[in-house]
């Protein structure tokens, strides 16, 4: 580790001191990059790891499930999502944009279950779309040390980048953008400010890749059908939502929506304590949370007690 990697550590640990909490609860370790690939070997090789948790990319994802297969330990994956909101033909206008801001936009839609896509039936879109990107248009954008800002700067200038090239891909195939342009600015390049794109077809970029930022798409439908068509129109399976004034409706769109989590009349970011998380397809395998985390942790056993013995053996 470099000098000043090994200062930046240190200065971190004196923060956590400065705070109040004891020495030796908390031990952080950073390692570089390049080592990264070694470090996640050398721990799922260890055998005092019995089951291997990660949540990330599915590429990084498919990697380590390969790697725990080999040294036959279970894992625990919670890897990308393209996660829909769909709105049904019977849906509260104003429902479904209260929904569709927060599922696309919290946390700048740097979050697993985040609103990638909003599927609307086509009555609905001359009520919904222009208030919704009238909406999304005035989200505070900026420094995050404000509290009023919404949408703040990303992670890192690599995964802004990323964000904007996929933007700027749909815009030159011929997405119309209705709001943002998916510029990269403020400090390191890490800000962008709220997208909303329609008209994707598929030989865009942005139209199968989970976004993780704030950039969202419309795909309008004519039909419950198109709707659940589309949305399972990806490698993912993580979370959703359905909007729709008729539960019956809505239940059985989700009845056909193939994804882990799903919810009625709400947008797709929840997460409880209790409840089982985690994805299908190329989103992953095993959950957390609840009992299901607690099966996914433990191995069962067999066992029985003969108080006296067998009273008779076949030979």
């Amino acid at each position: 580790m470099s000098e000043a990697r090994n200062a930046d550590v240190l200065e971190r640990g004196l923060l956590i001191g400065e705070a109040g909490l004891p020495a030796g609860v908390l031990n952080v370790v950073t390692n570089d990059l390049a080592d990264a690939g070694d470090v996640v070997a050398a721990l799922i090789a260890d055998p005092r790891v019995r089951v291997v948790n990660f949540t990330g990319s599915t590429n990084v994802g498919r990697i380590i499930g390969v790697q725990a297969a080999q040294h036959l330990k279970p894992a625990v994956l919670e890897l990308g999502g393209k996660n829909p909101l769909i709105i049904l033909e019977d849906a509260d206008p104003d429902l479904a944009v209260d929904a569709a801001v927060f599922g696309a936009f919290m946390n700048s839609g740097q979050l697993c279950m985040s609103t990638d896509r909003i599927i609307i039936h086509q009555s609905l879109v001359e009520k919904f779309i222009p208030r919704y990107v009238e909406r999304v248009r005035a989200l505070p954008a900026g420094d995050p040390a404000d509290p009023a800002t919404i949408v703040g700067p990303l992670i890192n200038t690599r995964g802004a980048q990323r964000i904007s090239k996929l933007v700027k891909d749909a815009a030159a195939k011929g997405a119309s953008l209705l709001t943002g342009d998916g510029t990269t600015e403020g400090p390191n390049g890490t800000l962008i400010r709220p997208v909303v794109l329609t008209d994707v077809t598929t030989d865009m970029d942005i139209y199968a890749s989970e976004i993780f930022g704030p950039a969202t798409v419309i795909h309008p439908v004519d039909s419950a059908e198109a709707a659940i068509d589309l949305a399972n129109d990806t490698e993912y399976g993580l979370t959703g939502g359905v909007i729709s004034r008729d539960l019956g409706a809505a239940l059985d769109v989700v009845s056909r929506v193939r994804s882990g989590i799903i919810h009625i009349n709400d947008q797709g970011i929840a997460d409880e304590p209790m409840a089982p998380f985690g994805g299908v397809q190329n989103t992953g395998y095993g959950r957390f949370g609840g009992t299901a985390g607690i099966e996914s942790f433990t191995e069962q056993r067999w066992v029985t007690i003969q108080h006296s013995g067998r009273p008779v053996y076949p030979f």
